[in-house]
This record gives C-alpha cells, structure tokens and sequence, in this order.
C-alpha cells in the first residue's frame, strides 16, 4: 500500500523529445584533391588510397558512437568518389542499409574550367585573380559554360556551367522530395548524405540560415562526419547554435577522433605542413613576415584542413596579441603555433586517458565479477560434493 502511494505521489517523469539526426560526410580525398588541386565538378574520379582509409575512419568512427543501430537511410551523388565513400563508410559501420544515389547531390559544375588546375599559369593569366576568387568564393560567380566540344562535356542533366547558388537550388530540392521525408518519415531516423564539399556547403547554408555572403567560409574537410539533430515534432534544429570567430555560427557538431588530433600534431610543429602553407596564405606580399593587416584580411578568407585544426588556428591568430604597427616572421609564428597545439594537445591526452582509466576500471569490474561468480560456483560444487 504504502508503495503505491509513493508511486501516485512522485512527480511524472519529463518526456524526452525524439530526435531525427541527419549526417553530412564529404568524400575521401579524391585524386584530383591535394597538391595538384584541379576545378572537379562533374568530372567523375576516383579516391585516392588515402580518401579511402578517411571514408573507412569515418565508418568506424560512427560505429563506435552507436550509429551502427540507429542508421535508417544513405543517399549519395551519382559520382565516384562520394558513392564509394559511400560504400566504405557502410561497410565499416556495418549498418545493413540501401545506398541511394541522386544525380542532384553532384558536385557544383565548374563549366569550362573542370579538369583544369586551380593554380594553373595560364588559367590565372586569362581570367584574373579577382574573376577566379568570384567563381570560387561568392554564391552567383560562374565559370564560362563549356560546349559539345569540350573534353568533359555530358548530356543532360549535367549543366553547362553552375554558380554556388544554382548547385544549392537542386539540392534543395532533392533534400525537400527525397531525403527530408525520409528523415521524419518514423520516429528516430538518422540519414547520412555522402556527398561533395560544395553540395554539403550549400544543404548547411541552407540549415542554418547562412547570408550568402557568408557561404563560402563555411567549411567541409574530407571525411569529418557533420552532424545535426532535429526535433521530430516541429522538425526545427534541436541544438543551439555554436559560434565562430570569422565563420558563420551553426548547429552543426562535428564528430572528431583521436585520429584526427593526431594528423594534426605533425601538422603544427615547426616545419608542419600547416603552420607553412597558413603563414604562405596569410603573406600577401610575400616578404617573410606578417602584419596584423595581412593576418586580418587572410584570415577571412583561410579554411582549414580539418575542424580541429580551424580551431587552432584561431587560437594561433588570438595568441600572437600583436601590436597595431608590429610585423611577425615565419619562425615566431610557428613558435606560437606550437605553444598553442601542445595546449589543445595535453588537455586532450587528459581526456583520452580519463576514458582509458574508465575502460581499465570498468573491465577490472567485470574481471571481479567472474572471478566472484567462479568463487561461488567452486564453493557450491564442494557442497553438493559432499551432500553426495
């Protein structure tokens, strides 16, 4: 009687909101990525051996966060290199479900200029430095279309040429038909989109309500997944809004790994390939040396090579705590840049050895446990022994 009472009297539990997660993932490197980056688009390569082992890293990296048990759907873009991501990541999660491809998750279509290099001598002679920054880094600049004659054209319903903005327009509409329904369509679904860094680009504007001025500097690394939760009843956002210094702020959250931080820990000591090619972009003028005006204008425009490695850099730029008038050189930016990542680097091994301890506890727990129970299967036979 008395438990019953306590039952009527305890206050009802507050019921918890469902949640519908969408997982945006760009594809691995591709082999028209890194040093010898190229104007892709629709031009249809393949991963390299590394994007390969990131799509892989991000499967396991889902995994190990439960996504094996809550993944409901895939969609991806008729290309390559995001369909083999694709492939990749499922078969490391080892979630038992269908890959949906969509011709309108391609990549932004760069017209005349695809298959042709970003820093080529006489693509930058022709067009102009301020023509090609247009295309690349506003959301109506466009490449000159390209014709029947030219090496990658394709039929319809490949463009002839596209702008950021006409690349956000058919995605829109394949996340409104296609994958949106999908995603409300029972309680608790998670979507993943594998995908392209200028059709990711555009869907997260697009959530996140992003001006158009802004759009480029949202950023995409390779094979990072991006998550972002949704309530189920109102389909609104279900997170805040984190913010960032010169980046749009967003709900998303982004899935890092230990894998990631280790990349990263080459990448920002002197001589790293980070600190060198940041302290290149930031040289305008390229004497060697930077003044707060160039750090100013070329942090605005910098993306990193990863989320791990934006947030130092942010913090490199915040610690240098330069003088108006004062100029730094290569050597004491990259000083500055190690005294920083040893920072983010000792509280993230204290994390990891944290969980680690917890893991060592917790398997010395179960170890007690049979132990304990091989104990007393031992003392009862004895019993029953003697009994006999």
């Amino acid at each position: 009687m008395l438990r019953q009472i306590l039952r009527r009297r305890r206050a009802p539990r507050r019921q918890e909101r469902e949640v519908a997660t969408l997982i945006l993932l760009r594809h691995g490197q591709s082999v028209w990525n890194g040093a010898t980056a190229t104007f892709t688009g629709w031009c249809d390569v393949a991963l390299t051996s590394r994007g390969r082992s990131q799509a892989r890293e991000a499967g396991e990296l889902l995994r190990s966060k439960g996504y094996d048990k809550k993944l409901s759907a895939c969609f991806t873009s008729e290309l390559e290199r995001a369909w083999e991501t694709a492939e990749i990541c499922l078969e490391a999660i080892k979630a038992d479900v269908s890959i949906e491809r969509d011709w309108r998750l391609n990549e932004r279509h760069y017209g005349s200029v695809q298959g042709i290099c970003k820093g080529d001598a006489a693509l930058q002679s022709y067009f102009g430095e301020e023509e090609i920054k247009k295309w690349r880094r506003s959301m109506h600049g466009k490449p000159p279309p390209l014709d029947e004659s030219h090496p990658h054209y394709l039929p319809d319903p490949a463009p002839r040429t596209e702008s950021l903005a006409d690349c956000q327009a058919r995605v829109l509409q394949c996340f409104e038909d296609t994958i949106k329904p999908r995603l409300f369509e029972k309680p608790k679904q998670c979507v993943l989109i594998a995908a392209h860094s200028n059709t990711l680009r555009a869907l997260m504007a697009h959530v996140d309500g992003v001006p158009d001025e802004d759009v480029p500097q949202l950023h995409v690394p390779n094979s990072v997944p991006i998550l972002y939760r949704f309530d189920e009843e109102t389909q609104q956002l279900a997170s805040h809004k984190l913010g960032a210094e010169n980046a749009p702020d967003s709900h998303a959250r982004w899935l890092l790994s230990s894998r990631n931080l280790e990349r990263l820990r080459s990448a920002v000591q002197p001589g790293g390939q980070l600190t060198r090619a940041l302290f290149d972009a930031l040289d305008e003028d390229g004497d060697r040396s930077l003044s707060v005006k160039e750090i100013e204008a070329g942090i605005k425009r910098l993306l990193g090579d990863d989320v791990v490695v934006a947030g130092v850099v942010k913090n490199i730029v915040r610690g240098l705590d330069l003088a108006d008038d004062a100029t730094i050189t290569l050597e004491e930016f990259e000083a500055a840049a190690n005294a920083v990542a040893a920072d983010v680097f000792a509280e993230a091994d204290k994390a990891r050895a944290k969980r680690t301890e917890k893991r060592h506890e917790l398997a010395r727990e179960a170890a007690r446990a049979v132990a304990e129970r091989r104990r007393r299967s031992v003392g009862e036979e004895r019993i029953l022994e003697r009994v006999r």
